[in-house]
């Protein structure tokens, strides 16, 4: 408590949240599920899959960014890559569509919330602003999956790193979502789960972090000399409601 009244809360006039892992679990089942969907199709279209190789160029898409300038990747071009790679062909028009819509399907069918988290965003939005700021490449699966989970209400701001072409912790989305705000970076607290795109991101631009560990993820960033600290770190979501609800 003490590192995030640094700002006095009063201060504080918008939360931004990071997707998965944070307000959603998006982790090693879901990204399971997800493989198994792009499976069934290659072999569906192909014939009979590897699924390691499978894996293996998903698990580097996955983490590309972060090696590339925070480049996102195109959900298409995405997808006809890992035609390639894995059922060594070059794909026709309506097979890459076809992945793209399997992974867009996997995507908001796999993903839940739980109550507990619709009532303190509810409680939250009573008081404060709130926005969401996410990194995945398909700006189309999370507003779907938001308005499925009933979640898209919640949010005066929303900012997809598919539509902006950048992923956090690059500052362009931060930029985006301040801007969409019309708010300073010092008036805003990021929530999120991921030490490098949320974290350190958020950090650089001058807003308050917090991290939270609640879900396993499935990208990894270790601390590195000179990081930035979390100015909070919460084991559940829900430990928000201590801190801002007060």
């Amino acid at each position: 408590m003490e590192d995030v009244t640094r700002v006095p809360l009063e201060k504080v006039r918008a939360l931004c949240f990071d997707l998965g892992n944070t307000l959603i679990e998006f982790g090693p089942r879901q990204i399971a599920h997800q493989l198994e969907a792009l499976r069934e199709s290659l072999e569906d279209m192909f014939g009979e899959c590897d699924a390691e190789k499978l894996r293996a160029v998903r698990n580097r898409q996955i983490v590309e960014p972060y090696s590339n300038g925070f480049h996102e990747g195109e959900m298409s071009a995405l997808a006809a890559q890992l035609i390639r790679e894995v059922c060594s062909v070059e794909p026709k028009h309506w097979q890459v569509e076809r992945m793209v819509e399997a992974r867009y399907r996997a995507f908001v069918d796999g993903i839940r919330v739980t109550e507990e988290v619709l009532e303190l965003l509810g409680n939250l939005a009573g008081r404060y602003r709130l926005a969401l700021l996410s990194n995945y490449p398909c700006g189309r699966s999370i507003r779907d999956g938001l308005s499925r989970l009933s979640l898209g209400r919640f949010f005066e701001v929303i900012v997809i790193s598919g539509e902006v072409g950048f992923v956090k912790p690059h500052p362009r989305p931060y930029e985006l979502l301040l801007e969409g705000l019309g708010i300073g970076a010092e008036d805003c607290v990021y929530i999120g789960d991921n030490w490098l795109a949320d974290v350190q991101g958020a950090k650089r631009m001058g807003m308050n972090a917090i991290l939270t560990t609640e879900h396993l993820p499935y990208e990894r960033f270790e601390a590195k000399p000179g990081d930035h600290e979390p100015d909070l770190r919460i084991t559940r979501l829900g430990e928000l409601a201590g801190y801002f609800l007060r």
